[in-house]
């Protein structure tokens, strides 16, 4: 049976100076670099590769090729788009099917701790990028914000630059690796030259699996792999039924948030008492945090009815943590007023505009 081969588009991505391009080219392998008109450059890129690929006859193989991402596009949106693509061979010329290989992040060890806290706000994309539909144009997302999907959404963390850190600093950031993405296969590299022996098979179901690979998703799920760490890290998982009092949540933002350790990272989905049709989506990388309103249905089974956030940091107090956060409940009394009192708290957070609203 007369088989192609098709295209396994291996995206590699990190923030600028991390190493992306020397981690490419000592896999062997020359990457393509994306503009920020992604779109239309995965494409000229595939059309590309797949005119020099010859048809076969047996088993399907693969052809290895790898795109540089750019850093105003993380690896979600390229690899959304690659999935849209998919085994779709009409998109392209030869006619070649296209597949989702690995998504690759670089770190940068000697800056990887101050990328994390920088408040600067992350490239976005250029005005002619508006056809790439996929693209993150959230003008508050941050370095950290993006370092952290960076992570998250990797198959395979290379961690850079490693001659340049203390071997403990490295074993450090492996081990916050871990914690937001136990799946991914870690690598340390030097100068981008880190060896590739071992490493796993790209899977056939990649984007799926990316999606249940995130540490906060796996936290919530009860499948902990790494409790603690030799350096301290490690997550705390917060739950309770009652919606959080807007005015107490502000407070402990503003007053309380640090006294149980360092929180680096926190995930999950949570409700605020003023608006309780509505499941939130909480999302911290760093110093700053995002509430989003989420599509969920407030009746929906699979929704929380107060709070399901998991916590990463150093040296985190579970105790200390959990009854700040209590504190920020509604009381019994308020609870059970329910929603037509709960309207007349204050609320200092800024409005959600639900997607599709008019």
């Amino acid at each position: 049976m007369q088989t192609e081969t098709y295209l396994r588009v291996n995206v590699v991505s990190g923030l600028a100076g991390a190493g992306k391009t020397s981690v490419a080219h000592n896999l062997g392998r020359q990457p393509f670099a994306l503009t920020t008109s992604a779109s239309d450059a995965l494409r000229t890129v595939l059309i590309e590769a797949a005119d020099s690929v010859p048809t076969g006859r047996g088993e399907a193989s693969a052809l290895d090729v790898f795109v540089e991402a750019p850093t105003a596009v993380g690896p979600l949106e390229i690899a959304s788009s690659l999935v849209e693509t998919g085994d779709s061979p009409e998109r392209l010329a030869s006619g070649h099917a296209v597949r989702l290989g690995d998504l690759i992040t670089v770190l940068d060890a000697e800056r990887f701790w101050s990328d994390l806290h920088r408040e600067t706000l992350a490239p976005t994309p250029d005005e002619h990028d508006v056809n790439y539909g996929h693209a993150h144009n959230d003008p508050e997302r941050t370095v950290g914000d993006l370092l952290i999907e960076q992570i998250e959404w990797a198959s395979i963390v290379v961690i850079n630059k490693t001659d340049l850190v203390p071997m403990s600093d490295s074993a450090d950031i492996r081990d916050f690796v871990r914690l937001l993405n136990p799946a991914s296969h870690i690598v340390f590299a030097e100068h981008g030259q880190g060896s590739a022996d071992g490493w796993p098979v790209p899977r056939r179901d990649m984007f799926a699996w990316l999606q249940r690979s995130p540490g906060w998703v796996r936290q919530l799920n009860g499948d902990a792999l790494l409790s603690r760490s030799p350096q301290g890290l490690t997550c705390v998982v917060y739950r309770d039924v009652r919606p959080f009092h807007p005015a107490r949540l502000a407070d402990f933002f503003r007053d309380r948030a640090e006294q149980a350790g360092e929180i680096l990272r926190s995930r999950g989905l949570f409700r605020l008492a003023t608006r309780p049709a509505t499941v939130g989506s909480w999302s911290s990388a760093g110093p700053t945090i995002t509430f989003e309103p989420t599509s969920m249905a407030s009746h929906d089974p699979e929704s929380p009815l107060g709070q399901e956030i998991a916590f990463f940091g150093r040296d985190l107090d579970a105790r200390l943590l959990s009854a700040n956060l209590d504190d920020c409940l509604l009381t019994d009394a308020e609870f059970l007023a329910g929603p037509m009192f709960w309207n007349t708290l204050a609320d200092p957070f800024p409005a959600w505009v639900l997607q599709g609203a008019a």
